[in-house]
């Protein structure tokens, strides 16, 4: 703790040096100084707290360095990236109440960084803007009208398919935040999701984290999700159908991860139309979930992760619809589905499992 003033300004001089482009000087420094925040004693953050607005000023006094080649182009750039993730850093090991006189500042700063054609600066502007967005809850919401456009840029950036992932889960974190106040910008953003599963060019890992993000928005919009019900749905169900070779390991994690995105999906939407006691709109899907996790509990390459979703899956659905499931509930697979569970969980799973 005593070393830590010294250090982070040492470490900060370094990035400043005019060799600092020689031998990844400038990136290990600011990974040196990323470190030291993660890793502060509870006693720095009175001086985390001062080092927030430094940053920031640093970030917006680089939007007017005078570019005149390529090269410091890229310089440029590559210090806005890094400052970027050095206040997604500082947001998550700050207060709620320490970030909020800054936000201001912060978020015209990222959506500034967002106008650069850079797609590893959008990378980190978004996950400095999901650490704001976590922090702020419902504060949030006064940024989304200028964060918006941006936003669906980043979902549709296929080619990038990393700024595409982490785009997608900036709308989780902006639902859980704002919940139904992100019910104006859904029609863009559902749209974006829907082509983004029907790209056949996107990075098949984004794809999982998409259809969780139907879960997300479901359950933030609960009864205002319906217009969106049907064609979530089917996306739901056609991703539900896929299936990996016994001898193509990396395949049966793709399948695994897919059906744990799918499984969010339905938990979400479940719980968000129960919410609402609308939970008569699922009464015809019923039987294909269930139908979904039958072939689950008969393929020996599932993983525990979607053992334990689909146990808690079936929970939401007994939770949900009562006596209505009563006969898909009695069929043999769920009993033995429940029991793998259970045998092979963690303490949280049992507990799923026992309810």
């Amino acid at each position: 703790t005593p070393y830590m003033t010294v250090l982070l300004e040492r470490l900060l001089q370094v990035t400043d040096r005019e060799d600092a482009d020689e031998n990844n000087l400038r990136v290990a420094g600011f990974e040196a100084v990323s470190a030291l925040i993660q890793n502060a004693a509870p006693d720095c953050m009175p001086l985390l707290q001062k080092l927030l607005p430094v940053i920031i000023t640093r970030l917006q006094a680089s939007f007017s360095v005078p570019v005149l080649t390529n090269e410091d182009k890229e310089r440029k750039e590559g210090v806005q990236g890094l400052l970027c993730g050095l206040i997604q850093v500082l947001v998550l090991r700050l207060e709620p109440q320490q970030i909020a006189p800054h936000a201001d500042n912060i978020m015209t700063n990222l959506l500034q960084v967002l106008q650069l054609r850079n797609a590893t600066c959008h990378e980190e502007a978004f996950s400095a803007t999901s650490a704001v967005c976590d922090k702020l809850e419902a504060d949030f919401e006064k940024y989304m009208s200028a964060l918006a456009p941006f936003l669906i840029m980043g979902l549709q950036n296929f080619q990038a398919f990393h700024v595409c992932s982490i785009a997608v889960g900036l709308v989780g974190d902006i639902a859980r935040s704002i919940e139904i106040k992100i019910l104006p910008y859904c029609n863009d953003i559902m749209t974006a999701l829907v082509e983004s599963l029907q790209n056949q060019n996107l990075h098949r890992s984004v794809k999982p984290p998409v259809l969780s993000c139907f879960g997300d928005i479901a359950m933030a919009l609960e009864g205002g999700f319906e217009p969106y019900l049907q064609v979530s749905l089917m996306m739901l169900m056609q991703a539900s159908q896929t299936t990996a070779p016994d001898d193509d390991e990396e395949l049966i994690d793709f399948v695994n991860q897919l059906r744990e995105g799918v499984m969010e999906a339905y938990t979400g939407i479940i719980q968000g139309l129960k919410d609402a006691g609308k939970m008569h709109l699922m009464g015809a899907y019923i039987t294909a979930i269930m139908g979904f996790l039958e072939m689950i509990s008969s393929d020996e390459n599932k993983d525990y992760e979607v053992l334990s979703k689909a146990s808690g899956l079936l929970g939401d659905i007994a939770s949900a619809m009562g006596h209505n499931v009563k006969d898909e509930l009695s069929k043999p697979f769920v009993q033995v589905l429940l029991a793998e569970s259970y045998n092979n969980g963690d303490e949280t799973t049992k507990e799923t499992c026992s309810w």
